[in-house]
Parts: C-alpha cells; sequence; structure tokens
C-alpha cells in the first residue's frame, strides 16, 4: 500500500471495555457447574479493576503515538476530540483510563448518557421487539449457521475439556440434569427489555471460560487459573471456542446484528459528519461484534488471540483522503493486546507494540492500493440506519 499518498482524515475508534471482574449473576449461576470454589476478587462485581486502567493508560498512550504517525495530534482545545461511553462503571472507567493516558493533564470530558450502572440505549442490546416473526428470523439465522458449519456438533470436544475442568459431573447442575454438559437443552431466551441468549451448553460455557479468561489476563497465580485444571495453549483454545461460537451466533448473526446495532451505526454516521477527527466509543463485546455483523465484515480469525472480540480490543473504523485527488476511502482494523500481552500486562511501546489486523468487508471492491471506496462504506451505513 502506498500510504504515503493518503492521508487519515477520521477515525472512530470502537472499544470494548478493559479487564472487569465477574460480573454477579453469572458467578452466582456458576456455582451450580462445579464442586469448586470460585476465586474472590478485590473490586465489585462487573467493575475495571486496576489492572485494566492500567492496561487502557498503556494503549491510550500507543493510540496517541498512533495517530501522531498518521499526522493527526490533537491540540489543547480537544475540538478534534469526542469520547463517548455507555454508563457503565467499565465503560467510563475505560474512557478515562484511555483519555488519560492519550492525553495527560488535558480536561477531556468522557461523555455519557446517564448516572453510572444504567445501560444507555446505544450500547443495550436489549430486545426492542419479541414478535414471534423476529424470533423466527433469529431462529433461522443460527440454524443456517449451524447447518453451514456444524456448530454445535464441532464443539463436542470443547464441551468435554470444559466438563474435565469444572468437574461437572460432581456438580449441582450434574445432578439435576444427569447428562453431559454438551446434552443439556438448548433453548433461546427472547424476551422483550432483555437480552437474548442461547440458554443450555453454551450459556453455561461462555459463562465459565469468560470467568477463566479474567482470572488469566488478570495474572492469577498458576494454580488459582481455573484450580490449576486450565494448563495449555490447546485447552484456551479448544474452551475459546465455545465463547466465540456463542457470541456469532447471539450478537453477530445478521438478523440480530441489525436489530442492535442500528443506534451505534446512526451514531458512527453522524460522528463522520462532525468537526471531531477522533471519536472513542466504549461499549462491549457486543457491541463490535453486532456493529461487524450488522456492516457485513468478513469472518475474520485474529492472530495470537483465541477470542474474536478481546477485552479492551478496538476496531478503528478510517477515512482517508487521496492526497492528490481529494476522494475519500476506507479502511477498518481490529487493534488489540494479543493473549499473552494482556497476561504479561507490560506497557505498549516499540518493543511490545499491540496487534493490528485489517478488517474486510464482504462485497464490496477495493482500489489498487487495497483502500475500500469511502462512498460505498458511506452508503453501507446508510443502509442499516435508516431500515
Amino acid at each position: 500500500m502506498k500510504n504515503n499518498h493518503y492521508q487519515l482524515d477520521k477515525v472512530v475508534i470502537l472499544s470494548r471495555h478493559g479487564i472487569r471482574t465477574p460480573l454477579q449473576n453469572t458467578l452466582q449461576f456458576l456455582e451450580k457447574v462445579t464442586p469448586f470454589k470460585w476465586p474472590k476478587w478485590d473490586h465489585p462485581y462487573g467493575y475495571l479493576t486496576t489492572r485494566g486502567g492500567i492496561l487502557e493508560v498503556y494503549f491510550g498512550r500507543y493510540l496517541s503515538t498512533w495517530l501522531e504517525k498518521h499526522n493527526i495530534k490533537l491540540s489543547k482545545h480537544n475540538t478534534e476530540l469526542f469520547v463517548y461511553s455507555n454508563s457503565l462503571q467499565r465503560t467510563v472507567a475505560t474512557a478515562q483510563f484511555m483519555t488519560a493516558g492519550a492525553f495527560a493533564g488535558y480536561d477531556i470530558p468522557i461523555h455519557h448518557k446517564y448516572a453510572i450502572e444504567k445501560m444507555d440505549p446505544i450500547f443495550d442490546p436489549s430486545l426492542q421487539d419479541d414478535s414471534t416473526e423476529f424470533k423466527n428470523a433469529v431462529l433461522r439465522d443460527i440454524e443456517e449457521a449451524d447447518k453451514a458449519a456444524n456448530i454445535f456438533k464441532s464443539l463436542a470436544p470443547a464441551y468435554e475439556t470444559l466438563s474435565d475442568i469444572l468437574d461437572y459431573k460432581h456438580s449441582k447442575l450434574y445432578a439435576e440434569y444427569k447428562c453431559d454438559l454438551a446434552d443439556i437443552p438448548s433453548e433461546l431466551y427472547f424476551k422483550k427489555h432483555e437480552e437474548p441468549a442461547l440458554l443450555g451448553p453454551l450459556a453455561i460455557g461462555i459463562s465459565a471460560v469468560d470467568a477463566f479468561l479474567l482470572q488469566y489476563y488478570s495474572a492469577f497465580p498458576k494454580e488459582q487459573i481455573a484450580w490449576g485444571r486450565l494448563t495449555s495453549q490447546e485447552q484456551w483454545q479448544q474452551i475459546s471456542a465455545i465463547r466465540n461460537q456463542y457470541i456469532n451466533l447471539v450478537c453477530h448473526s445478521k438478523t440480530l446484528a441489525k436489530h442492535s446495532a442500528a443506534l451505534i451505526i446512526n451514531m458512527i454516521n453522524d460522528l463522520m459528519l462532525r468537526d471531531s477527527k477522533v471519536n472513542l466509543l466504549v461499549g462491549h463485546d457486543s457491541t463490535i461484534a453486532s456493529l461487524l455483523g450488522a456492516l457485513d465484515f468478513k469472518d475474520y480469525q485474529l492472530p495470537n488471540q483465541f477470542e474474536i472480540t478481546p477485552i479492551g480490543g478496538k476496531v478503528a473504523l478510517q477515512r482517508f483522503r487521496h492526497l492528490s485527488t481529494g476522494e475519500y476511502f476506507f479502511k477498518a482494523e481490529y487493534i488489540y493486546q494479543s493473549f499473552e500481552q494482556l497476561h504479561n500486562g507490560l506497557a505498549l511501546d516499540d518493543n511490545n507494540l499491540p496487534q493490528h489486523y485489517q478488517l474486510h468487508l464482504e462485497n464490496a471492491s477495493v482500489n489498487n492500493d487495497g483502500y475500500y471506496y469511502w462512498s460505498d462504506f458511506e452508503e453501507r451505513i446508510k443502509s442499516i440506519k435508516t431500515s
């Protein structure tokens, strides 16, 4: 790519919050799936941890140098920067730490709609429509995805590994169902004003895998990470597939993705028309997955990461101007820390750069330098926001 022919003109960075503690309802649920005791955390449930904050400071510092390399250096007046987060502690705190790292000493407002711990509709995956017609469309998406990739059957070895780690056969849940983890009945939970969920093995799996990932990213002692029973990269890769498939089916599939992402896509469209060159939005893995699904990005696997929506990861939607023609182009990158970088918790610098992975669009053409045409991406945004 001849990057010297292009100037980054505007960027919207959609970030997942940083490392948090487990959610209270998740931990209460997980007590039934294993005879082992889950470790205690030194922060309230669902809050960004101190370590999570430090890593966001590092990431913010990196982003400021990345922007400077693209010839975007923000002024003290901050009119070129806009920061907006969901109104939960972990998202607001992530935005605060990230901007502190990027622009230490500057008075940068963190915009959020409500008092802390109330969900902003822009980031809320809860259902606004629970009609039979809509539910059937979602079920068709799940059925088609399973038919195409044989998802539920292919996860059988992962469920077996997870069952062994949890010692599920000696749990209260096993006493209740009296069957293997993979054979617990699945059901789509679909209720207006609540988050959709695939109850059964996938819901149990994503809850347990999340808890283990948070322990690993928080650098718990080895004997405390999954009680010392999760010891190989192969195990991590296998059980992370459960988490990824849950995200794909519940957040990324077309019908639910368009439903969940409409408001944030509307906001991104508005931000592209404003003066702010750099726009930072902080939400959740569901926010990123639904956005990428709704805008029809190609499926991807991030190098050096088992998660498809890693904690603290950022999707950078970039608009470039061609210096000689004045024409606008589009590029999207996932900027994230690898599995080991999150665990090691070191500062991001030239010796420890975050990962960059270019995301690609389905049914879209690129120019000779590998950039998408901005007009095509703009049309795609508008087709979602107005539908």
